[in-house]
């Protein structure tokens, strides 16, 4: 098998070039190029994609989604490889989290096509998310290069919690304030409690969750029922399924966060998912 390996040598965790090269040689897989990702991956990758190449990358939820993104709609194979803290979405596609083990079951996959979600058009293959959480993210990297990323996570929580920002939104024709809207590409359910997960990346459909309330004492209800699993008892809290949707509101913009990465986006946010236009060689 030959392939074309995106990578981040940047990241903490990262493996170099001569020892990524080794690992894939031990399982019958040349490393035709490498590519680095940065600012312009998109064109980097555009040879490649043109000749229909499998291109796999190694690393976190970021770095895959930024790859499938780019690949999404095309006839070019994505191997995502697992590289980073959380692997969402290789976990979700049945990837080994061990580099040699997901290497060695490449050979032995057929390419099958998923979902990607989109908002305002930007790819995500995981989750999106506005308010308290995106809060709590943009925090969290500020802190993250100096503090680490589980005591960030932590500090960013508890000023999230602080300065509590909720959000006038319109979704469906229907107003109301809410401090977080969680977006699902395909159904997210809460297997135990404190868990969410999902089965599927390939029925076409969005997962919404939304906090209808602005009461910080509401707030700390639907922890604690989400730590329990009991949080579908609470009348705040409301989960629907649909392919499409718009979010409009009376702000210009919101930060919206797509797969672990926080971005300003021009409202109103549309969100849709696309089914189908993702080849992958995974599970």
């Amino acid at each position: 098998m030959n392939i074309i390996l995106v990578h981040n040598p940047k990241s903490g965790s990262a493996l170099s070039e001569n020892e990524l090269r080794a690992k894939c040689n031990k399982h019958h897989i040349a490393i035709d190029a490498f590519v680095v990702v940065d600012k312009d991956l998109s064109k980097k990758i555009a040879p490649y994609i043109k000749d229909k190449r499998i291109i796999a990358a190694i690393g976190g939820d970021g770095t895959l989604s930024a790859v499938a993104g780019i690949l999404a709609g095309t006839k070019a194979i994505f191997a995502p490889l697992p590289g980073g803290t959380l692997n969402h979405f290789t976990k979700d596609l049945g990837v080994p989290q061990d580099i040699d083990k997901a290497l060695g079951r490449l050979l032995h996959l057929k390419p099958r096509s998923i979902d990607v979600a989109l908002v305002n058009k930007k790819v995500f293959i995981n989750n999106a998310s506005v308010g308290l959480y995106t809060s709590s993210l943009h925090t969290r990297k500020r802190f993250e290069d100096r503090l680490g990323k589980w005591l960030s996570a932590i500090i960013a929580s508890i000023r999230a919690l602080i300065r509590f920002r909720t959000y006038t939104v319109t979704i469906d024709k229907e107003t109301f304030r809410t401090l977080n809207i969680f977006v699902g590409n395909n159904e997210y359910k809460m297997t135990r409690p404190g868990v969410v997960e999902r089965k599927n990346i390939d029925k076409g459909t969005l997962s919404i969750f939304i906090a209808r309330t602005a009461s910080r004492r509401v707030l700390l209800k639907i922890a604690v029922l989400a730590i329990i699993g009991n949080i579908n008892k609470l009348d705040e809290f409301e989960s629907r399924k649909t392919s499409s949707f718009v979010i409009n509101t009376l702000k210009k913009q919101l930060s919206v966060s797509r797969d672990g990465e926080v971005d300003h986006v021009a409202t109103p946010l549309r969100f849709e998912v696309q089914k189908s236009v993702l080849r992958v060689l995974a599970g």
